[in-house]
């Protein structure tokens, strides 16, 4: 019997991103649980360390800057049966990169499917925006010299959107599976046109398990403070979009552990930017000793054993949320695009606003609120997460489908 080869990628893995390495572990479990002698590769930029812990090959990440050898992508896609693109908001953040894998791989007759991907309302302004330079100059004198009629610079960014758009639409039309993540994707791809049989699944890190809380490493400071009693609101700011107003925001972290009787935990996605970016936070409280960052590099599953601890979580990361998620730990949402209030609508939530416009009232009443409120959280959790479960296996169940046709 063959041994089916499969290459996992076109998320940024090995990146220091925690919710991108969560996002692995639990695909690499699918795959296994589905075809558990597959031989499995990933694309990624920490080899070494992935090859390791989950018993794979691996390859130079693909896709991302730095430049990589596009002679070894095609050899490798050509090698593989399969190719996975394995997750995250790739659709709108970026799309021409991975559309173009895929491309290379359809042209060698290796199988493609996106398994879990994303899609925000808008796609990345920044793959699409005429910057300043000659050319733009020159559109803006036109668009002077006719009183506004003409308008070169958004004519060409839209050019250039609708064929990236054009580009996702006839890709994704030659795929084996298209297992988007949410509901809200499916919407936002029907913008690029038809695309038929199009899957709506789940994220694949919702089946990630905890790690044993006493086995972490931790200092014994913040062991006891995580065991104890004491409320606890977990905290985590992107450093990719920095929070603006932050004056208003370390406000709050001084409102809330005022009276002493609650600890705020800085809890990093990523362990290198959001970590520096906490502590410089946490430096600027009037009660800093009342807050303890989590820091040094940490695997998903220690991530997820820290934040079961928590009596609420406020994140702009979107896989902080879904790992707070799966212990039914209330979630706060602060939005960078619109795949986290994508998820946060099933639980019956709406951000408190975005990076740039937090409403910090807002964050704060709903810190108050969900303290009180738990076990209702709790209850409407349990609700939602089979049902993400359940699409996450209807998700499965056509991957086995592709998988048992290699």
């Amino acid at each position: 019997m063959k041994v089916p080869k499969i290459l996992l990628g076109g998320v940024p893995f090995g990146r220091n991103n925690v919710g991108d390495e969560a996002i692995l572990e639990c695909i690499v479990q699918i795959v296994r649980s589905i075809c558990p002698e597959a031989d499995i590769t990933v694309s990624t930029d920490d080899g070494d360390a992935t090859s390791k812990k989950l018993n794979v090959k691996t390859v130079q990440l693909f896709g991302f800057s730095p430049p990589f050898s596009r002679k070894l992508l095609k050899k490798t896609l050509k090698e593989n049966d399969l190719f996975i693109w394995s997750g995250a908001t790739g659709l709108s953040d970026y799309p021409e990169s991975t559309t173009a894998m895929l491309e290379i791989a359809q042209a060698a007759g290796t199988k493609t499917v996106l398994f879990g991907v994303g899609m925000n309302e808008r796609l990345n302004p920044a793959l699409f925006t005429l910057f300043p330079g000659p050319r733009r100059t020159a559109y803006q004198t036109i668009k002077c010299c006719t009183m506004g009629l003409i308008d070169l610079v958004q004519r060409t960014q839209a050019a250039k959107e609708m064929r990236a758009r054009e580009r996702i639409r006839e890709t994704l039309n030659r795929a084996d599976l298209v297992a988007l993540r949410d509901p809200e994707s499916l919407t936002a791809l029907s913008r690029c046109g038809y695309i038929p049989g199009v899957f709506v699944g789940a994220d694949s890190a919702l089946t990630l398990e905890p790690a044993d809380l006493d086995r972490v490493e931790l200092p014994e400071k913040t062991r006891q403070l995580l065991h104890s009693d004491i409320p606890k609101i977990g905290i985590c700011i992107s450093a990719q979009r920095e929070i603006q107003n932050a004056d208003k925001l370390i406000h709050c972290f001084d409102q809330w552990v005022e009276n002493n009787t609650r600890r705020i935990i800085f809890v990093p996605m990523n362990p290198l930017t959001d970590s520096a970016l906490m502590e410089t936070l946490r430096k600027q409280m009037k009660y800093p000793d009342r807050a303890v960052l989590i820091d040094g590099r940490r695997e998903p599953s220690e991530i997820l054993a820290i934040a079961s601890q928590m009596d609420v979580i406020a994140s702009s990361r979107l896989h902080l949320l879904i790992l707070a998620s799966i212990v039914h730990v209330p979630i706060i949402g602060i939005s960078r695009g619109s795949k986290v209030d994508n998820f946060l609508k099933p639980f019956g939530l709406q951000s408190v606003g975005s990076v740039e416009e937090c409403d910090f009232d807002r964050l704060d009443s709903e810190v108050q609120r969900l303290l009180d409120e738990r076990a209702a959280f709790e209850m409407t959790s349990k609700t939602v997460r089979k049902e993400l479960l359940e699409r996450l296996n209807g998700a499965t169940e056509q991957l086995r489908q592709v998988i048992s046709q290699l």
